[in-house]
């Protein structure tokens, strides 16, 4: 894994004004591949149709996927596990949002505590809001989670799970260490907390620490959808649970909770995908490009602070220390570059930092990125 990319010192380019509409970096998505996804994408399309009943395939539910949608999950989640699960222990899903709707209703449930990141997803306080359970928030270092923080969270709030991102953790891009996953997991065992892991960000960077998952298959519940490696629209996620009964038992229509079953088009294309190569085709390609946009960022904020990775998606970037941070982010906006504050990802209290957010991927183009990236440093310097 590479190292975050460090502060360098030098004049950035000037950027001029512009009837164009801001450049859409809120958002962390995937960049684009068109020449390696659209031949993938119909291929797979085809040799679905191919080999599958239409009416055998559409025209029932299979609220937890069917059983070769599920093998192929089991399949795909061995690009971070060290051993494929029982396919019985594998839910698909359309996203990890939904997934995430069930197990915090059942698992953490009203008047309920769960224990996040103290900058975390911002879809967590919609969830604790709807569903009525309490968040709190763990404070982080440059490797995510303070074991310390953690053990007082613990002691204090007695949380029911611990929802975490250890893999380029959004929106501090941290990467938890080996060692530091150990102790987590460690704690999390002591005091009977079940541990909810987002690996969604781990497909795109190289030599990654094993997931929590490897380290405590029976408290963890491991996630790792396709979003941010192959496509947003895809809507394919996998679910391993630490049991063979609990997808019966936690994904069932009785649940009432949401609508978490995938398409089965998207279903079977995901599983194509994966067994002809073109998953792993799809994702070295946003990889290349990934990297290809993060060395336009080294280029023209290098005279500013800032954290990422060479396959991170985003970059959280320490506004000027005289700016007032809301009118930092209108300034980059105005100019050119619709940016988002380190506010929109405090869920628990505390305070948050001087810092923004900004998604690499989901300008177009990587002359679209270079017009939003002008803007922010024109703002900086301004």
């Amino acid at each position: 894994m590479n190292a975050p990319t460090p502060t360098a010192q030098i004049e950035t380019q000037k950027t001029d004004g512009s009837s164009l509409p801001p450049v859409p970096m809120t958002g962390n998505l995937p960049p684009r591949v068109p020449e390696v996804f659209d031949h993938e994408y119909r291929a797979a399309m085809r040799s679905l149709l191919e080999a599958r009943e239409p009416m055998d395939w559409i025209g029932v539910h299979q609220f937890l996927g069917f059983p070769e949608d599920r093998a192929a999950g089991a399949q795909f989640v061995t690009r971070r596990l060290s051993a494929a699960p029982d396919p019985e222990r594998v839910v698909l899903s359309h996203s990890t949002q939904a997934i995430l709707t069930v197990l915090c209703g059942s698992l953490v449930g009203a008047n309920g505590v769960l224990a996040v990141e103290e900058l975390t997803y911002p879809t967590m306080a919609k969830f604790a809001k709807q569903m009525g359970f309490n968040l709190v928030g763990v404070k982080l270092d440059d490797q995510g989670i303070i074991p310390d923080a953690f053990e007082k969270v613990c002691k204090e709030h007695k949380p029911r799970a611990l929802y975490t991102l250890p893999t380029l953790q959004n929106p501090t891009t941290a990467m938890m260490g080996l060692e530091r996953r150990k102790e987590i997991v460690e704690i999390a065992r002591k005091h009977g907390v079940a541990i909810f892991e987002d690996d969604i960000y781990s497909l795109l960077p190289e030599g990654v620490p094993s997931p929590l998952a490897d380290l405590a298959p029976d408290i963890t519940y491991y996630m790792l959808g396709t979003a941010k490696s192959i496509g947003a629209g895809l809507k394919a996620a996998y679910l391993v649970t630490p049991t063979t009964t609990e997808p019966a038992r936690l994904f069932w229509p009785g649940s009432g909770m949401t609508y978490w079953m995938i398409a089965p088009a998207n279903a079977g294309v995901a599983t194509e995908l994966v067994h002809n190569g073109g998953a792993d085709r799809i994702i070295a390609a946003v990889r290349e490009e990934t990297r290809a946009r993060q060395n336009m960022v080294a280029e023209t904020l290098k005279a500013t602070s800032y954290r990422t990775a060479p396959e991170c998606l985003h970059v959280w970037m320490e506004a000027p220390s005289n700016r007032d941070l809301q009118g930092f982010g209108e300034d980059c906006k105005r100019r050119g570059a619709d940016v988002g504050p380190a506010s929109s990802f405090l869920l628990a209290g505390g305070s948050a930092p001087h810092r923004i957010r900004f998604g690499t991927g989901k300008a177009r183009e990587r002359s679209d990125l270079q017009r939003g990236l002008d803007a922010i440093a024109a703002a900086y310097f301004s």
